[in-house]
């Protein structure tokens, strides 16, 4: 791994359409088909369980719908095959890790025809990330910052869930001027992804003393789509003498 030099100085994607739905019944092709709707927001945080809602406009009160979740690169769930409310909703939950469409599936009754419908909801990435080597930490308007000798080196760790092996993830700092905030520093390419979906970027300070920074881990995807692009948070740390 290359010693890296601290210089001086999220596509959201909805989509509802009709997917497969069983054989109809003797005489449902002069049946109107119930409109069904699936409200969500457009992407959610990795991890989150979500909550969406299934409205089946049918004229027969009661119906029952089956719903399903298939996240990226994924088996398709069955989540519920239940019957709406009285107001013709249903209130699915699955927790989130890829994107992930949610789909229902109407198979018709007495007055409507059978009818389906599909959305799709967009995940980042989860970063995570720590730094090693500071000698003690500090507080700095009221951000906690890790302090540094020009001697030291610091090591940016960070973790990219669900694991992306292989993939890309790029350290990003910022240094901050008293007159105007923080200016964009410095990208440094890209690393690789362990097995373990890690990685270890080493910097030497010896051209950073008498300055504070900021600093991240970019997670930027390639082949492995089922995420979103997604940073860490942001780590403070200044640089002594």
């Amino acid at each position: 791994m290359r010693t890296k030099l601290v210089a001086l100085g999220c596509t959201v994607a909805g989509s509802l359409g009709v997917l497969a739905l069983p054989p109809a019944a003797a005489g449902a092709a002069s049946l109107p088909k119930a409109a069904i709707i699936i409200t969500s927001a457009a992407s959610y945080a990795y991890g989150t369980r979500v909550s969406f809602t299934v409205t089946l406009k049918a004229r027969l009160p009661g119906a029952s719908v089956s719903v399903y979740a298939t996240p990226a690169g994924g088996k398709r769930i069955l989540l519920t095959t239940s019957k709406v409310d009285s107001a013709g909703r249903l209130y699915p939950h699955y927790q989130v890790t890829r994107n992930t469409t949610f789909s229902t599936v109407f198979a018709g009754d007495a007055k409507d025809a059978a009818n389906a419908a599909s959305r799709t909801v967009t995940v980042p990435a989860q970063v995570t990330d720590a730094l090693t080597g500071y000698h003690r930490t500090t507080t700095i308007g009221g951000v906690s910052y890790r302090v540094y000798r020009g001697g030291n080196n610091l090591t940016l760790k960070a973790t990219v869930r669900p694991g992306k092996p292989g993939e890309c993830i790029e350290p990003e700092t910022e240094q901050y001027d008293s007159g105007a905030g923080w200016d964009a520093d410095n990208k440094y390419g890209c690393d690789q992804l362990d097995r373990q979906s890690h990685d270890a970027a080493p910097f030497s300070l010896r051209q950073a003393v008498g300055d504070r920074y900021r600093i991240r881990a970019d997670y930027l995807r390639g082949s492995d789509t089922a995420n979103l692009s997604a940073s860490s948070p942001w780590l403070y740390f200044e640089v002594n003498p």
